[in-house]
């Protein structure tokens, strides 16, 4: 990553936001801002060697990664102590050198935006347990614009708007990120894969815990679980973020310091933030995206509300 990220490209697009040039194995390449060179890193990542007990939380961006990460710690490690570093640290296409995910004591909870195909194939031997997350597409949006808003300050929510609807990404569009989400289950019906909504999260909290705790296969008491939903309340969260409490990695931390950007992965957390974000002339816009894809074939619904 270099102070070229706080560049534009002429349509309004953060350049570490625009689809990159590249294509592997039928899929658009993800370029992190810490990649020398992300093509090679796919492969890297494709080889990467699994373990039993290895657990992979897979999502769309701002679709709950980080809230769910922490979750997921304090389950597998049986604590309510907080990770003291950012889930970046196990972020498959944010690490350069892999050997740090591979020196990970287990259990290893990895996470990553990738597709299927670019993720390691040895997910499919070891039976990888999958955390899959879902949020409706408008306030996943939302929250998009203002992650990139730290990088570029005149960016503008009817740029990404534009984009978005025109798969002008560096991501995949989130119907296809679902669409490839069902194939894979389709071709492997047997694999664990848990689906988490972002909004039964945020509305039913002991529920989803407990749905958790159940598909990682450790023990939860009422009362334990109770104590981790009061850890991980978006509140504490937010709170840690903003304390610095937790460490990125260092070439991240250190490119962002050059680059004079803050990541803010926390900022409110609410469903339906959409409605106070866009005009309605872009929620419009957005709907009529939003039904073509649905007319698609899609086997995922979404809670706006």
């Amino acid at each position: 990553m270099s102070t070229d990220i706080l560049n534009h490209r002429p349509d309004g697009i953060p350049i570490s936001l625009a689809r990159s040039p590249w294509e592997a194995y039928g899929s658009r390449v993800h370029v992190f801002p810490s990649i020398a060179d992300p093509v090679k890193h796919v492969e890297d990542v494709r080889n990467l060697p699994m373990r039993e007990d290895d657990v992979i939380i897979a999502a769309y961006p701002k679709s709950g990664t980080h809230w769910v990460w922490e979750v997921t710690h304090m389950l597998l490690h049986q604590t309510t102590e907080h990770e003291r570093r950012t889930k970046e640290h196990l972020m498959l296409e944010a690490t350069p050198d892999l050997q740090t995910i591979m020196d990970e004591p287990s259990p290893r909870i990895i996470n990553s935006h990738l597709e299927f195909t670019h993720l390691p194939q040895e997910i499919l031997t070891k039976r990888t347990k999958i955390i899959h997350l879902i949020r409706n597409p408008k306030d996943t949006l939302i929250s998009l614009y203002y992650h990139y808003l730290a990088i570029a300050a005149d960016f503008t929510v009817q740029a990404l708007l534009d984009a978005a609807i025109q798969n002008k990404l560096m991501y995949p569009s989130q119907f296809d990120y679902l669409r490839q989400m069902s194939q894979f289950q389709k071709e492997h019906p047997d694999h664990p894969v848990l689906h988490i909504y972002y909004e039964e999260m945020n509305k039913d909290p002991d529920r989803i815990l407990r749905k958790l705790a159940t598909f990682l296969g450790v023990a939860g008491s009422d009362e334990f679980l109770q104590e981790v939903n009061e850890a991980c309340k978006f509140e504490s969260l937010k709170k840690i973020e903003e304390d610095e409490k937790k460490t990125l990695p260092e070439i991240l931390d250190r490119l962002c310091k050059e680059s004079n950007v803050k990541l803010k992965m926390f900022r409110k957390g609410i469903v339906g933030d959409w409605k106070n974000e866009l005009t309605k002339d872009q929620s419009d816009q957005l709907d009529a995206y939003i039904a073509r894809e649905m007319d698609k074939g899609l086997d995922f619904n979404f809670i706006y509300e």
